[in-house]
């Protein structure tokens, strides 16, 4: 099946998201004063909601248990008009959850995740679901789903036509992908996922230019290589290029990852170079940074675009299917 339009199938993680904001620098092995509260994550569910709130046709394919975490989630992506018509619940196991403990600057002192429900996400789940995936101009999965179900994805997209973006998630989920990236379109991921996924030891000298190169050599057709507050760096085919992060007020980071790739995504999907792609996502980013939610409730191409005056030749006028 040929894709049309311009939908896009998000494939991966859904999770319920529990802040701890602590009210002085954290100290471990003691109490610590927090404010709690409860929000919607996972890098696929996230990466959905933002591409709906750009006005892009968009599904989520996830796993979720029979709970009240699971229609929580469920009751707010048919708010905010992402399809569920492909998510899964499950009554075995409940849904995702993930626990960050912010500094008080906005930074992460710790992450705890409970996935273990994406284990379940099998091969043959995906395989069922490929008629309607396959029908995506683009499918967008993340490395929480097991190193056997990427691989099957893999092949299926080989020898189809969605074009096909993939976040690493992290040092440990990066290694869910095989050494082999053909496939893969868009790869989005940091420097220490990257040095994971090459296998360099922490004392290792590390390139981030270098980094990104040899996944290319590896057969991904993009690479965003994330470089924390520094920017990025974006190579495909025709370029390697540093993209310098503007200076921001950080309020919270979690969430701004899944904003870039979001934003990145929409400017390959109207057709821009990825590099202007990329500084697309990365306003995305800095707005979500400047705001408390992990999903900026308020982003929209009118705010983008009233935030990115700086860019030049990009394409966002012409309109979804």
């Amino acid at each position: 099946m040929r894709p049309t339009g311009s939908k896009i199938t998000c494939v991966g993680g859904a999770a319920v998201d529990r802040k701890l904001r602590s009210e002085a620098s954290v100290v471990f092995g003691t109490s610590n004063p927090v404010r709690s509260e409860r929000s919607f994550g996972g890098v696929a569910r996230n990466v959905a909601e933002n591409l709906a709130h750009l006005g892009a046709q968009c599904s989520l394919m996830s796993l979720l248990g029979n709970d009240e975490n699971g229609r929580f989630i469920l009751h707010h992506l048919n708010q905010v008009r992402v399809d569920t018509s492909l998510i899964l619940i499950s009554e075995e196991h409940s849904t995702a959850e993930y626990t960050v403990v912010l500094q008080p600057d906005g930074n992460i002192a710790l992450g705890l995740a409970d996935m273990s429900i994406f284990d379940t996400f099998s091969p043959e789940l995906l395989q069922r679901a490929w008629p309607e995936l396959a029908s995506s101009s683009w499918i967008f999965a993340d490395c929480n789903l097991p190193a056997e179900t990427i691989a099957d994805l893999l092949s299926l997209k080989r020898h189809h036509s969605p074009m096909l973006a993939v976040d690493a998630v992290s040092k440990s989920k990066a290694l869910h992908l095989p050494p082999d990236l053909r496939g893969i379109d868009a790869l989005f991921l940091n420097s220490d996922e990257a040095r994971s996924l090459l296998g360099q030891d922490s004392d290792d000298a590390f390139s981030a230019i270098e980094a990104a190169v040899s996944l290319r050599q590896r057969g991904a057709a993009r690479v965003i290589l994330t470089c924390g507050a520094a920017g990025l760096i974006a190579a495909d085919e025709l370029e390697v290029e540093f993209i310098r992060a503007e200076g921001t007020q950080v309020i919270d980071v979690t969430g701004a990852g899944d904003s870039l790739i979001a934003a990145t995504l929409l400017g390959l999907m109207k057709g821009n170079p990825l590099a202007i792609s990329a500084r697309l996502g990365m306003v995305a980013a800095r707005l979500t940074i400047e705001h408390s939610a992990s999903v900026r409730p308020d982003l929209s191409l009118a705010l983008l675009k009233a935030s990115m005056p700086s860019i030049q030749n990009l394409v966002l006028e012409q309109g979804f299917p």
